[in-house]
């Protein structure tokens, strides 16, 4: 085979060039493209596809051209240079990985791969990843654990994050990138990427890598035993039997509340509960409070008063002390969702540790509202006909396309700002008002007009916290979350809203 440049600079502007020549070949640009990467057999193989119906002979020449580079393809010299570094042989594993880049389209997770192999040219190396595209997070995540084995800090931040935004999701991956990201020696060289919503990177990185961890450190097993003897017992509200419960307690008119608590309230749960969260280091569990806060109010945890964050969180557990339904997660999801078992499992250590203040207390699945709704739309046949409805959510319209829908007489709108998903003008101007601004003005302004008046919550964290309230005033509360979003068109949970029907407008 035709060696590649021995030269780093010379084989990293080689790389280049054929990345080059390619993007030229997508723009028409062939003789161009042929003049930078003809070093490459494909490129040359497929500006002889793009001219093969206007000049054949052309076309014919190129084809020589590539045949007469008489390399092996680019799958055999990368596998035979990986099979090379099993065997200990770097200087020979760098020699074929050179070789296999210059023959296949560039790409960044390879550049990584060659870094490691050849350490004393690692930043420039790392430097041309970075401007080429990465098409193999597993194995530029294999890369930065490598660099970061030969003391290579800086690079391995770099791959790492090329890694992360190319996909790679891996616990051990997560939980070495976020250390490497703690390493305040490393901060801003090169500076991150955004993260989600406009959240600082680490933010979304530390909570992935906490998620990781709590899942070592809740063993799977007996949890899921746990779940599954709740959803054998009396206790355990199926769907079957939550719709029949749900409209036996609205026909008998008692206070109730019915609120459901996921892998968002865990988080707030252990920032709360040093003892939850445990397994991880104080800059993750920081991350992963102040991520979900975001998410909730678009405001950053930091700057809630400590006392208005401990009353608040007193206010939280008695709404769950007191809920006469609780949603909880289901076996089901515990054993089949990886992305978020270490948050669920914490929260089900929570829930175990309560005191079990009433015999009566019943649980049904957290995200029952879902499966409601699939056989009941806008859960008509308890809501159809009603004297009065009352809806907090950040909709200001779905109390009125409700009430036109299921002939329901009187309604009152509670309106909220809404998660910053729903990424909204109106979630844009209300940043960082819904705590302590709405929720104080709600606490005080809400109005039960009768006992056993029901009112569908949809207020995330505080949604909780107003369910309770309504209880406490005599009326009947259903915490249905981001079922309200679905309702009038925002699907802000991905598939789990694919098929839900929307209301009708309201004009």
């Amino acid at each position: 085979m035709s060696e590649p440049p021995r030269d780093i600079d010379a084989f990293l502007a080689a790389l280049l060039a054929i990345e080059r020549a390619w993007a030229l070949l997508d723009t028409g640009e062939i003789e161009k493209a042929v003049r930078l990467g003809g070093a490459s057999a494909q490129v040359l193989t497929r500006a002889a596809a793009l001219l093969s119906a206007t000049d054949p002979d052309r076309a014919h020449r190129l084809l020589e051209q590539a045949v007469a580079l008489d390399a092996s393809p680019a799958p055999a010299q990368l596998a035979l240079s990986r099979s090379l570094r099993a065997r200990g042989d770097e200087a020979g594993a760098s020699r074929w990985l050179r070789g296999a880049m210059l023959r296949a389209r560039p790409d960044g997770s390879l550049l990584l791969e060659l870094a490691a192999l050849e350490p004393d040219h690692a930043h420039a190396i790392v430097e041309t990843a970075r401007a080429l595209p990465c098409r193999d997070a597993a194995a530029a995540a294999d890369a930065s654990s490598a660099l970061l084995a030969c003391g290579k800090r800086k690079e391995a931040r770099v791959a790492g994050t090329i890694a992360f935004e190319t996909g790679a999701r891996g616990g051990d991956f997560l939980t070495l990138y976020s250390d490497l990201l703690a390493d305040t020696a490393l901060h801003d060289d090169p500076p991150l990427p955004p993260g989600p919503l406009g959240m600082p990177h680490w933010w979304n990185v530390a909570t992935r890598a906490a998620q990781a961890r709590l899942t070592h450190s809740y063993p799977v097993a007996p949890v899921i035993a746990r779940a599954q003897a709740r959803e054998a017992s009396d206790h355990w509200l199926g769907v079957d039997r939550l719709g029949a419960h749900l409209k036996q307690r609205i026909e008998a008119g008692a206070p109730f509340s019915w609120i459901r608590l996921g892998d968002g309230e865990a988080r707030f749960l252990m920032h709360l509960h040093p003892e939850l969260r445990a397994a991880l280091p104080p800059r993750e569990a920081d991350a992963t409070a102040r991520q979900i806060w975001f998410a909730w109010f678009g405001q950053d945890l930091a700057e809630v008063p400590a006392d208005s964050l401990a009353a608040l969180g007193s206010r939280l557990e008695q709404a769950i002390r007191n809920a006469d339904l609780l949603g909880v997660t289901s076996a089901e999801r515990l054993a089949s969702d990886a992305a978020h078992y270490g948050f669920c499992a914490a929260l089900e250590t929570y829930l175990d540790a309560l005191p079990d203040a009433r015999a009566d207390a019943l649980v049904c699945d957290a995200l029952a509202p879902v499966a409601l709704n699939r056989r009941d739309p806008f859960l008509g046949s308890l809501l159809r006909g009603l004297d009065f409805l009352g809806v907090v959510s950040p909709h200001p319209d779905l109390a009125d396309r409700l009430q036109r829908h299921l002939n329901i007489g009187a309604v009152a709108s509670y309106n909220l700002p809404g998660e910053t998903r729903l990424a909204r003008d109106a979630e844009r101007q209300d940043r960082g008002t819904h705590f302590p601004t709405f929720y104080d003005r709600l606490l005080t302004t809400l109005s039960v007009p009768y006992p056993g008046a029901v009112f569908l919550v949809a207020g995330g964290l505080l949604g909780k916290i107003y369910c309770d309230h309504i209880r406490t005033l005599g009326g009947i509360a259903l915490d249905i979350g981001a079922l309200a979003d679905a309702w009038v068109g925002h699907n802000s949970r991905g598939h789990q809203f694919d098929d839900t029907p929307v209301l009708p407008s309201a004009g």
